[in-house]
């Protein structure tokens, strides 16, 4: 071994390192970066967790500021898309392959501008990607973790807005406001709070003559001309079948009551709405037993979204099928229709016979026993099962559920 191989080497002194929480303004009064990856991490940030909305103010202050060199206008864009995707914690899925494209920007110019807002003390690691596979061994498949990042606001932005902050790093809490904050959050709010104003055009202006009361004898307390009184609004007009007096309709209640529970179907109705709906078929004259008997043989959905309306319209269709039609031949002008003669019946047979022949009738396929029906079943919920521990990150709509995800594959035998 050579003798210089465990030579100790002289480096240069880090400077140092900033405490926890510590304020990251310098002595001349200018922002100090974050350039170290080990502070932009959740444990050792001096920027405290926070939410969408404050996320993006101090984002917005930071750039406006130009604290940062590099930063413009698209790591405002950055920013923006990472808050809308923003879970309760505060924390979100960086998707790298998906967000440059949904941004309409390049890879390297979405890591430069997520450096960036790290820098800023806007983001820091939640989790670390890593390309290391998650799915079992000797699944052919790969897929890696994702990172997760969590936003944060620097105390420097807390200071500039006036907030009084309790606690270092990430765990600090925002608990009031200095005299100037309060000052800026009083203007802040009356801002947004505060209408629009719309100018109509002078066309869009209306002078609609008005009525003048009539002056009798010298009191002024006189009723309005009897044109201007507004009319009463008519109340919604119950079809016939379905009027019911007031026991009439607890009557029905209490029929519905009872067949709801019995019925699968109709248990996602409200009560009255179902009552309301059988009103026309306890008229006349079914018990609560046989109405819940013919509801039961009805072919409907598992889950109709509304069983009121499939009994409304089943009534429908039964008082239209029962009235009598009217009879064309009634009519003295109307010409009566007459039986089909033996040519006919002839040629209709023959038609019949060839479309026999064309077209065989197909016996219907035995049903297949029932341990093959059990293991198709099997099959497909192992399919669904091994679908839903395959999914990434990407497909994963909350942070949430990518860790249930992640759970599952370790839990999955190997």
């Amino acid at each position: 071994m050579m003798q210089h191989a465990r030579a100790p080497v002289h480096a240069a002194a880090a400077p140092p390192r900033l405490p926890r929480g510590q304020h990251r303004i310098s002595t001349n009064n200018r922002y100090i970066l974050v350039r170290d990856h080990a502070d932009q991490e959740i444990g050792t940030t001096a920027s405290r967790r926070t939410r969408r909305g404050d996320f993006l103010r101090a984002a917005t202050w930071a750039i406006t500021q130009r604290l940062h060199p590099k930063a413009g206008n698209t790591t405002l864009r950055v920013a923006r898309d990472l808050a809308a995707r923003l879970n309760a914690d505060g924390h979100v899925a960086y998707c790298r392959d998906t967000t440059y494209k949904r941004l309409g920007i390049s890879r390297r110019t979405l890591e430069r501008h997520i450096a960036i807002l790290r820098e800023l003390g806007l983001l820091v690691w939640a989790v670390h990607g890593s390309r290391t596979n998650t799915r079992p061994a000797g699944s052919g498949e790969w897929a890696g973790t994702a990172t997760i990042y969590a936003a944060v606001v620097p105390r420097a932005w807390d200071d500039a807005v006036g907030h009084r902050v309790r606690g270092h790093g990430y765990h600090a809490r925002h608990v009031g406001f200095t005299e100037h904050g309060r000052q800026l959050a009083i203007t802040e709010a009356r801002r947004r709070t505060r209408p629009s104003r719309r100018r109509d055009t002078p066309s869009c202006k209306t002078n609609h003559p008005r009525p003048t009361a009539e002056m009798r004898g010298r009191k002024n307390n006189t009723s309005a001309p009897h044109g201007a009184r507004p009319r009463p609004r008519r109340r919604h007009e119950v079809p016939e079948p379905y009027r019911a007096s007031p026991s009439q309709a607890a009557h029905a209640v209490s029929v519905a009551a009872w067949i709801r529970p019995r019925v699968p179907w109709t248990q996602g109705e409200g009560l009255r709405r179902l009552a309301f709906a059988l009103r026309p078929w306890i008229a006349t004259g079914l018990s609560a037993a046989d109405l819940a008997a013919d509801l039961s043989v009805w072919r409907v959905p598992r889950r109709p979204t509304s069983p009121a309306s499939m009994i409304m319209a089943r009534w429908s269709e039964t008082t239209g099928h029962d009235e009598p039609d009217a009879d064309p031949c009634r009519g003295e002008d109307t010409p009566c229709g007459v039986p089909p003669n033996a040519a006919f019946r002839e040629a209709m047979d023959a038609v019949r016979a060839r479309l026999t022949r064309l077209s065989p009738p197909v016996e219907p396929e035995p049903d297949p026993p029932g341990f093959v029906i059990r293991d198709r079943i099997l099959a497909s919920l192992a399919e669904a099962d091994r679908a839903r521990r395959t999914r990434t990150a990407e497909q994963c709509l909350t942070f949430a559920e990518w860790e249930a995800v992640c759970d599952a594959r370790e839990r999955a035998p190997w």
